[in-house]
């Protein structure tokens, strides 16, 4: 049997959730996902019929989950005034709950996945990870399961608390797992010249690199709907061009009927690559 190659998929919560209505799961758009996906990941013992052999790693944002409660209560900021313990409560199980409801909805298709919490395994030091327990998390992908990750908020060194993004996650993982491709799959198809939710004259940027960051970062806002307490767009590009620069292939790209099969099938630039240019 050859080698599985590991490929991390980040779920966007604007994709899976409305941002703009507190707790409110987009099924439609999440269950034709998760049916993508068992259609893409192997039988038991097997490849996809298609010469396919992969391994999964999925994160997801949090969405209109923990988001609003992280804004409300100031949490990424740390443990700064009487209710932030109660915050960090809050932010914590909004967070878990959208995850468990996204590992129930994959395990009841079929698909061997489990849940990973982030506040149980990740430390910080002043709004950046600095440790990952990994090895159950590299264990599972052994296993032939499938982690499912999500941006949470996490005990802080320095702050007391923090709240982290997923690709804050997967940037810290790809330094110890390496995967061979890195899918952010969000609710527009990549980044854009301006939000395309906003302005119709948003043009796709096919390529963003080391060699036309600084031209572009006019261009990268905050998130294109809704809260978002990890920094919007110019966050997501920034760290998954860290992840560039290991050497591994990064795209944002849509997360629409067809894309998610497509990608992991091998397509390319499906949406906005993110690359290492020396």
């Amino acid at each position: 049997m050859k080698p599985k190659k590991i490929i991390f998929i980040k779920l966007g919560g604007s994709l899976i959730t409305d941002k703009n209505v507190p707790h409110t799961i987009n099924y439609q758009q999440l269950k034709e996902i998760v049916k993508e996906l068992k259609e893409v990941i192997p039988a038991e013992g097997g490849d996809t019929g298609s010469g396919l052999s992969l391994s999964l790693l999925i994160g997801h944002g949090g969405g209109s989950f923990p988001h609003p409660v992280a804004k409300t209560f100031r949490t990424g900021e740390g443990f700064i005034h009487n209710n932030s313990i109660r915050g960090f409560a809050l932010c914590q199980n909004a967070a878990s709950t959208l995850n468990r409801i996204i590992v129930d909805l994959m395990v009841d298709y079929g698909l061997n996945a489990i849940s990973i919490q982030p506040s149980a395994c990740c430390m910080a030091a002043d709004g950046e990870i600095v440790r990952i327990f990994t090895e159950p998390i590299m264990s599972s992908i052994n296993a032939g399961l499938i982690p499912v990750l999500f941006g949470d908020c996490i005990f802080d060194e320095v702050r007391g608390c923090t709240v982290i993004s997923t690709e804050q996650i997967l940037r810290h993982l790809s330094q110890y797992i390496h995967p061979a491709r890195v899918l952010c799959f969000e609710q527009v198809g990549g980044v854009y010249t301006s939000d395309p939710l906003r302005h119709r004259d948003a043009k796709l940027i096919p390529e963003i690199s080391t060699g036309n960051i600084n031209q572009l970062e006019s261009c990268l806002g905050g998130a294109y709907s809704g809260i978002d307490v990890t920094g919007g767009m110019r966050a997501k590009v920034h760290e998954l061009l860290e992840i560039a620069k290991m050497g591994i292939e990064c795209e944002i790209l849509s997360g629409q009927k067809g894309y998610v099969k497509r990608a992991l099938m091998g397509e390319r630039g499906l949406g906005t690559v993110i690359r290492y240019t020396r």
